[in-house]
C-alpha cells in the first residue's frame, strides 16, 4: 500500500488504509461517490457467500437465499430507521430503485412529473420515458449551484402546479454534491398533494437516515458507497399504501409474493452483494459512524480548498453542505466530453476523480473516505492546472 499520513483521522490511520488493500497502488482514488470501495472484511464475507452458492447452487437458491435476504433486509431496515417491524427490498442499485418507483407511481395524461436540474440523468430519463408513455409532461425546477436550503425549497415549491402529480427529489445530488433539505421538502410537497420519490443514492452511511420520520412515498439508497457493502447493493422502501402496485421491471419468481420479495427475486443474478450488506453496516458501526462522517467531511473540505487555491478560485464562493463528504469546484474551461479530462487526470496524475457536466459547466467533484489522505488531494491540485 501507499505510505501517507492522515492527521485528520489519527494515529491508527495506516491500519484503516490497509483494510482497503485492493486499491490500485500509486493511484489516488478520490471518487468513492462514483462506485464505492468495500474493505477487505466485507470482500471476504462476500466470498464466503459465493462459496456457499457455488458449493450447491440448488440448495442455495432454493433454501438459503430467501432467509439470507430476509436477515439482511431486517438489518438494513433497522439501519435506515424504517418503521418498527418493516422491511426494505434489497435491489442492485438506486437506478433499479428509481425505475421501480417511476414505473409504479400513478401518473395520467395531462399531469406533471417534477424533477430538478440537479437530478441524476438516468433518473430524469426514467421520468421522461414514463411521462411519454402516459401523455404526461416533465417539469424541471432550476436551482442555482450555490443556492442555500431556503433557496432550494423555494425553487422546488415554485415549480409545483395544480397538475403536479409526482416529484423526484435527490437527498444528496450526484453531479453537484448538494444536500437537499428533504426533511422540509417531503412534507411540503405531500401537503400539496404531490407523491414524492427520494433518490438517496449517496445518503446511506454518509448521513443518518430515519425513514419512519421522513415518511416519503418511495425511497431508494445505495449501500455500496458509504454503507461499505460490495457493488451492487441498494435498498428500496415504499409507503405501505403503494406496495400492492409496485412493479418489478423483471418478472421473476417473487412476482406473486408482494413487497419486498417481488422486487428482489431476480433469477440467478448474483445476490451476494445484497447478502453482505449487514457486514458493511457492521464495519461502519465498528469504526464509529460519527467519527467516520466527521473525518470524511473535513477531508472533502480540505480537498476543495486545495483545488480552489490551485485554480485561483475564492473558496468562499464554492458550495458545500454539512455532512456531505463530496465537494465540487467549477472549472474555468468547459469540456464537450468531460470523460476525456477524467481519463487524462487518471493517466497523467494518477488520480481518479469525477468530472460531471452540469448546465453547460464542467465541474471537478472530489469525494472523501477513510482510506484517503490529504496528500492525495494535494497531488490533484498540483497537477490540475497543467491539464486545463
Amino acid at each position: 500500500m501507499d505510505t501517507f499520513e492522515n492527521p485528520l483521522w489519527g494515529d491508527d490511520w495506516t491500519e484503516i488504509r490497509a483494510l482497503f488493500d485492493a486499491l490500485q497502488p500509486g493511484h489516488a482514488y478520490l471518487n468513492h461517490g462514483g462506485f464505492g470501495n468495500p474493505p477487505r472484511t466485507v470482500v471476504v464475507n462476500q466470498q464466503q457467500w459465493r462459496a456457499r452458492m457455488d458449493a450447491n447452487a440448488t440448495r442455495f437458491f432454493r433454501r438459503e437465499l430467501a432467509p439470507g435476504l430476509a436477515t439482511a433486509s431486517r438489518a438494513v431496515a433497522e439501519f435506515l430507521g424504517a418503521p418498527a417491524g418493516d422491511l426494505v427490498a434489497l435491489v442492485t442499485n438506486v437506478t433499479a430503485a428509481t425505475t421501480i418507483a417511476v414505473d409504479s407511481v400513478p401518473l395520467a395524461a395531462g399531469e406533471e412529473f417534477l424533477v430538478t436540474d440537479h437530478g441524476y440523468l438516468t433518473a430524469t430519463w426514467a421520468a421522461e420515458r414514463r411521462a411519454r408513455e402516459v401523455g404526461a409532461s416533465v417539469v424541471t425546477a432550476r436551482i442555482p449551484l450555490e443556492a442555500d436550503a431556503a433557496g432550494i425549497i423555494e425553487a422546488v415549491l415554485a415549480a409545483v402546479t395544480p397538475r403536479t402529480k409526482v416529484a423526484l427529489i435527490d437527498h444528496v445530488t450526484s453531479s453537484t454534491a448538494r444536500l437537499f433539505p428533504i426533511e422540509e421538502l417531503v412534507p411540503a410537497l405531500q401537503e400539496r398533494g404531490v407523491i414524492v420519490i427520494v433518490d438517496a443514492a449517496h445518503a446511506p452511511g454518509m448521513l443518518p437516515i430515519d425513514l419512519a420520520a421522513l415518511s416519503p412515498d418511495y425511497w431508494g439508497g445505495n449501500l455500496h458507497k458509504w454503507g461499505y457493502a460490495p457493488r451492487s447493493a441498494a435498498a428500496f422502501w415504499a409507503a405501505p399504501k403503494w406496495r400492492s402496485t409496485l412493479r418489478n421491471p423483471i418478472v421473476s419468481w417473487g412476482e406473486d409474493d408482494g413487497f419486498p420479495l417481488r422486487l428482489q427475486e431476480i433469477g440467478t443474478s448474483d445476490p451476494t452483494p445484497r447478502l453482505t450488506t449487514p457486514n458493511g453496516i457492521a464495519f461502519l458501526r465498528a469504526l464509529g459512524p460519527q467519527r467516520v462522517r466527521e473525518h470524511n467531511v473535513k477531508l472533502a473540505e480540505y480537498g476543495q480548498a486545495a483545488l480552489a487555491s490551485a485554480l485561483d478560485v475564492d473558496p468562499a464562493t464554492l458550495p458545500g453542505d454539512p455532512g456531505v463528504p463530496m465537494r465540487v469546484v467549477p472549472l474555468p474551461v468547459a469540456f464537450d466530453d468531460p470523460r476525456d479530462l477524467q481519463a487524462e487526470i487518471s493517466d497523467r496524475l494518477g488520480v481518479e476523480v469525477a468530472v460531471p457536466k452540469w448546465n453547460g459547466r464542467t465541474l471537478l467533484r472530489v469525494s472523501a473516505n477513510i482510506y484517503n489522505a490529504p496528500a492525495e488531494y494535494d497531488r490533484l491540485a498540483a497537477g490540475i492546472k497543467s491539464l486545463l
